[in-house]
């Protein structure tokens, strides 16, 4: 109480000189950053958004648009996993400045609050473990800054600010010191206080005094020009190289958005790395970050960053050849530790790793990540697999990895789940192929390919129930199948169908089998608001991630509550098929939640499986900002709806098969390529026509519209070079042009088989794609999604708690 009366007694009797006369804030440079501009998003008191920001190091600052007081365990600014301090307060002249009452606008780098004659605004620095809030007012007068809640510890007055001692960072300093020294401040106990006009405060924080004073003689010579830097770097990341339209401005808004609210999670706490979420995911997961690494850096062209991940995850590797985990990369790296118990991200970071050297052409990275792939394969080989080859795990080491009190699984996958088998499978296959392990090492080729022969005989043997035809989810222990409806199946689509596949087996018969896999998959787990982890029908299901009353949280973690992040692998597959409509629709409602709902240009960790009673549609739950959720998002727009993937090196091709709906009109993406640059246009005007140039390098081009890619394009591009496509009557036409918009040649799609001379293989292929297209509208005619039910007597919802569950 005696703090809250100094504060407002030094506020409102003028306690402090006034400024020089003639003494002002420092004039802030102009820049133009009109793609970032644009992005801003106002926020009405009534909606009070979730925001973030992060330092691209160690920090991240977590708030409410309009409130006033944090009710959050992880509420503030986070500095290397340690809460530093929740919140704030402002009072000027006298009056608390009442968020409540503010206008807000979030952008991309920092969030502003209008108080009417005063202006707030919050940013972060890259790279440099420190705070801005910038006040604007031309009233003169008092400003106070008040810290909210207590772990900030206590403060002590001294002649540059007031210093902390953070409760759960005992051994650093943070310092509140004014952003101009010539503003006169008063400094007494914990208490803050400006002449305005100024430029604010700064909150920094070091392992010294020395240390953070170094910093605030720093900064305050150079925060106006490493603002405008981190605004160039965002910039950068949705303009020019990286330029999109998605053909409608909220769509465009909603992807640049969640472009750049994933690369803020792109981090260097323990080398390169991705926050798996925010708030309190804020370290390295290793699954999370090579599921995430595709849409984050790859489709952005930021290869650089990539390979820096993967030389941090490498070094972080299992190195005892006498443990179990031998070989691994890390499940999770705090900066207190590592832990290794993960069965999926060491392929997953293997295959990754593959396709980020094809994609470059950099097979210098392969070999530097060679021995790390080698101890990766040899570790699985000699701890992980069972008698007859499968690879075995514990209960918790998929990515359904949910326990109680850290010991019983709350989704027991042990101990060999269907999509262990498949990564290991891939991952074994890209390896050989793109870290010269065939050369390297014979003896260790030799053996992983005979292990990829016994987990494809073991796909084909002991993962297909013989009865149904359905996919077995895991084998137990003891050899028994579940057959539990999960999403886990859809990763294992391909691979199974391969593995099945004889020369004797008709193919249409075997084609609808698989497109019946994938239809029951998707209406048995696919909801408009995202993919469910447990069908409804089972009688283990949650239909709500959070239901205290009823359960631990935990317990429907993956037992029924929706995964955003598993959108990716289930739109993929329907795409790739050439189904489109429902996709489309579960895409844009993404769309929608990160432009209007929850934390601002974010999606989700998680949703309920069903709508609470009364409701429409299924509440958000756990992070609200999620890796993998945004880059799959970001992924199955560049290479799924717009189908642009790239191959480098010395034969660089540039492979186009896009499913965007026809009535989306007039999109277009910039692509880098390395040195070079692809600039696309999707139904320009109309939706038969496709435009791409090159610029700084060559490639070759195939285009195809067709989802079983028998009907191409094709044209070695030139630098400089451009290509108009139209589709017409079924047949693609390509015209290019020379830098001076000269045609220089024209073909149609398969006009090789024509000029060959061989038309029968050319209309044999029509045939197949026609029985193809047919094929695919009869099994997913009327498709839609999964129709929310509750069902009657669920074992989860038998017993209510009173009072309520807590962790």
């Amino acid at each position: 109480m005696r703090r809250r009366s100094l504060l407002v007694a030094a506020a409102s009797t003028g306690a402090l000189s006034v400024l020089p006369k003639g003494a002002q804030a420092a004039a802030k440079p102009a820049q133009s950053f009109p793609v970032l501009e644009s992005l801003a998003m106002p926020v009405s008191a009534a909606e009070n958004r979730q925001f973030s920001f992060t330092d691209k190091a160690s920090a991240y600052f977590y708030g409410r648009t309009h409130q006033e007081k944090a009710d959050d365990w992880f509420y503030g600014w986070n500095v290397a996993t340690k809460r530093i301090f929740q919140d704030y307060r402002l009072l000027h002249n006298g009056t608390w400045l009442r968020r409540a009452d503010a206008k807000v606008v979030v952008s991309p780098h920092a969030i502003m609050r209008d108080y009417g004659q005063v202006k707030e605004t919050l940013r972060l620095f890259d790279g440099l473990t420190a705070l801005h809030v910038d006040v604007e007012t031309a009233l003169p007068g008092t400003l106070v800054f008040d810290f909210e809640g207590d772990i900030q510890g206590s403060g002590t007055a001294e002649k540059d600010g007031v210093w902390f001692r953070p409760k759960e960072a005992p051994t650093s300093w943070m310092l509140v010191a004014p952003v101009e020294p010539s503003s006169h401040a008063f400094a007494v106990n914990e208490i803050l206080a400006i002449q305005t006009p100024s430029a604010g405060f700064f909150i920094l924080l070091g392992l010294s005094k020395a240390e953070v004073r170094r910093s605030l003689s720093q900064l305050r010579r150079t925060y106006q020009s490493r603002t405008i830097a981190r605004m160039a770097r965002m910039e950068a990341l949705v303009s020019g190289s990286r330029a999109l339209d998605a053909g409608d401005p909220d769509r465009t808004k909603a992807l640049l958005w969640m472009r750049l609210t994933a690369d803020q999670l792109v981090m260097k706490q323990m080398g390169a790395g991705i926050y798996a979420g925010l708030p309190w995911f804020n370290d390295y997961w290793g699954r999370d970050t090579f599921i995430s690494i595709t849409g984050t850096l790859f489709v952005t062209g930021q290869y650089d960053v990539a390979a820096d991940v993967f030389r941090s995850f490498a070094a972080l590797q299992d190195l005892d050849p006498k443990s179990k985990t031998y070989g691994r990369i890390p499940n999770r790296a705090r900066p207190d530790g590592v832990q290794y118990n993960t069965a999926d991200g060491t392929p997953r970071f293997i295959i990754t790793l593959a396709d980020l050297v094809q994609r470059t052409g950099n097979f210098a990275l392969g070999k530097e990540m060679l021995p790390t792939v080698m101890r990766a394969i040899e570790g699985m080989l000699d701890h992980d697999l069972d008698e007859s080859g499968l690879v075995t795990h514990g209960d918790a080491d998929t990515w359904m990895d949910a326990k109680e009190k850290g010991v019983r699984a709350f989704s027991p996958r042990g101990n060999r789940a269907i999509d262990i088998q498949v990564l290991w499978l891939e991952a074994i296959e890209v390896a050989l192929i793109s870290t010269s392990l065939a050369t390297t090492d014979p003896v260790l080729m030799t053996r992983a390919l005979e292990a990829m022969g016994t987990l494809s005989r073991g796909l084909r043997d002991k993962f297909v129930d013989k009865s149904s035809g359905k996919l077995v989810d895991h084998l137990k222990p003891d050899g028994t199948p579940d057959l539990a409806l999960r999403p886990n199946a859809f990763f294992a689509l391909e691979a199974i169908s391969k593995a099945t596949y004889r020369d004797e087996i008709d193919l249409a018969s075997h084609q609808k089998q698989e497109m019946i896999r994938a239809r029951d998959l998707w209406k048995g787990l696919v909801y408009p608001w995202g993919v469910a982890t447990l069908s409804q029908d089972d009688p283990d299901f949650h239909p709500y991630h959070e239901h205290w009353h009823y359960y631990h949280k935990d317990a429907a973690y993956h037992n029924g509550t929706v995964w955003p992040w598993l959108n990716g692998v289930a739109m993929t597959t329907l795409l790739r098929y050439g189904v489109q409509k429902e996709p489309w629709q579960l895409f844009e409602n993404m769309n929608r939640q990160a432009l209007r709902e929850g934390a601002v240009g974010s999606l989700a960790e998680c949703a309920d499986a069903l709508p609470m009673p009364g409701a429409i549609w299924a509440r958000r739950t756990g992070t609200f900002l999620q890796a993998w959720s945004n880059a799959e998002h970001l992924r199955v727009w560049h290479e799924e709806i717009l189908g642009v993937k790239v191959q480098g090196g010395g034969d660089a091709e540039i492979c186009i098969n896009p499913q965007l709906p026809k009535d989306v009109l007039n999109v277009s993406m910039n692509t880098p390529l390395g040195k070079g640059l692809l600039k696309g246009h999707w139904h320009q005007g109309q939706a038969n026509t496709w435009a791409f140039e090159l610029h700084g390098t060559d490639a070759v081009l195939l285009f195809s519209t067709d989802a079983a890619g028998q009907d191409w394009v094709r044209w070695p591009m030139k630098a400089g070079q451009r290509v108009e496509i139209i589709e017409d009557q079924g047949r693609l036409k390509l015209t290019a042009y020379d830098h001076q918009n000269r045609v220089i040649g024209e073909t149609i799609s398969g006009l090789d088989k024509l000029v060959d001379g061989d038309r029968s293989l050319f209309e044999a292929q029509r045939q197949q794609q026609k029985a193809f297209d047919s094929l695919r509208d009869e099994v997913f005619k009327d498709l839609g999604f999964c129709e929310p039910r509750l069902q009657p007597n669920l074992k989860s919802l038998s017993v209510y708690h009173d009072p309520p569950l807590t962790y």
